[in-house]
């Protein structure tokens, strides 16, 4: 600790030997990396992003696993006068060295790579695969197999995995029956930037075909113990691909088998949070596509809980509630026609399953609430009686027939008597 700097400066000057990346504020040290633990470099803008090793991180443990370098513009300007400075009168000559010299944040992102060890050349890969399009992380990517590992290298950003942090391997065909979904579990995740990604997913159509010829020789082969490996292949890119990661790994592809909608699909359509995909009922697990990628053995699954699958006919869809170890997820708006092959499924594979039924709410009234709605019976039925009354074809007994004509002689003899007056006058 006696060359640690404690001053709390975060800037100073890089240096790259063979065993570590020094960050040092005149003779002291600011931080010191083991190279040995940086398993990936990007730049981004102005900064150089290291990614460190997780591996030996505790499951509650807190590691870094990150760390950033900003390099002003203004430094870069400054390094690229001093060469302008060393370099011959010719102008056209300066102009251009300028055109072919790197930055300074590219020589240093090229340094580490090469003194990490994790910026193999292409040429250096035993096979190589280009414009494959991943939808997780989104981009395409050229893939180098090496001897201990997958480089995928794109536009803006790079990763390596190694053969052994892969898991699993998934082969679902999509619902539009022209592609096909390569998905990849990794033990350890990859970040870029703020994200961390535990499955790659790649896209292959399927009648798409493609002819790769390994650089390695049969024998060359043999001796890295790739004695599986063809020499060169043909046919659909997700059959080549499948079968390489499967035969390198030493894990078996799944696919799924059984479960079929009703319209003999693989998959039901439904919706995570905001974000719409696909669930594939698989013969162990559920899987979920594409955001984000959510993986669920069977036998860690406790309970499954439909939820809106009242009788109303309002109701096109239901939700699905997986409730597993010590969490749950909800899968909703899933086609109320499916409820019938899930609810099969689900029991052939021995999970329990529970349906709620979703009655419409009854509202509570208040004893004054109830008062006036008895007040007001009593006022309607009271107005329909009357009305019952008015329309009654019973005799009325207060009325007498003679009354009629007694009513109707008194009025003619008014109505002569006034006439009579009139002629007088």
């Amino acid at each position: 600790m006696s060359d640690q700097c404690t001053k709390g400066i975060n800037w100073g000057s890089v240096s790259v030997d063979d065993k570590n990346l020094s960050l040092r504020y005149n003779s002291s040290n600011i931080i010191k990396l083991p190279l040995k633990k940086v398993v990936n470099s990007n730049t981004q803008k102005n900064d150089i992003v290291l990614q460190l090793t997780t591996e030996e991180c505790g499951e509650n443990d807190d590691m870094l696993c990150e760390v950033r370098f900003f390099i002003p513009p203004q430094e870069q300007k400054v390094k690229q006068e001093k060469k302008k400075q060393d370099a011959d009168s010719d102008q056209e000559k300066v102009d251009e060295e300028e055109d072919e010299e790197p930055t300074f944040q590219q020589q240093l992102q090229n340094e580490i790579l090469v003194k990490a060890k994790i910026g193999q050349s292409s040429a250096d890969s035993i096979l190589t695969i280009n414009d494959v399009p991943l939808i997780v992380p989104r981009g395409r990517y050229t893939m180098d197999f090496f001897k201990k590992d997958i480089r995928f290298h794109g536009n803006t950003y790079q990763f390596t995995t190694d053969y052994k942090g892969i898991s699993r391997f998934f082969l679902l065909p999509m619902p539009d029956e022209i592609n096909l979904s390569l998905v990849i579990g990794l033990e350890h995740p990859f970040k870029q930037g703020q994200t961390a990604y535990n499955y790659l997913v790649m896209q292959f159509k399927k009648d798409y075909e493609n002819e790769i010829k390994l650089k390695y020789q049969r024998q060359q082969l043999d001796e890295i113990g790739w004695k599986e490996i063809k020499e060169e292949y043909s046919g659909p890119l997700y059959d080549t691909v499948c079968e390489l990661l499967s035969e390198i790994t030493g894990i078996k592809v799944v696919t799924p088998k059984n479960f079929k909608t009703k319209n003999g699909l693989c998959c039901l359509r439904c919706s995570v949070g905001p974000h719409s995909g696909f669930l594939f009922p698989l013969e162990k697990s559920l899987i979920y596509l594409q955001k984000p990628v959510l993986h669920i053995k069977h036998e860690e699954i406790k309970e499954v809980i439909f939820q809106r699958i009242g009788q109303t006919n309002l109701n096109k869809f239901f939700d699905v509630k997986v409730i597993y170890k010590n969490s749950n997820q909800l899968f909703s708006s899933i086609e109320k026609d499916e409820l019938d092959n899930l609810t099969q499924y689900l029991s052939t594979k021995k999970i329990a399953v529970r349906k709620l039924q979703e009655e419409l709410p009854r509202v509570q009234l208040s004893e004054s609430d109830q008062d006036d709605d008895d007040d007001s019976r009593s006022k309607k039925n009271k107005a329909n009686a009357d009305l019952n009354n008015l329309d009654s074809d019973e005799d009325d007994d207060d009325f007498q027939e003679g009354d009629v004509e007694e009513q109707s002689d008194g009025s003619d003899e008014s109505i002569d008597s006034e006439s009579n007056s009139r002629k007088k006058k």
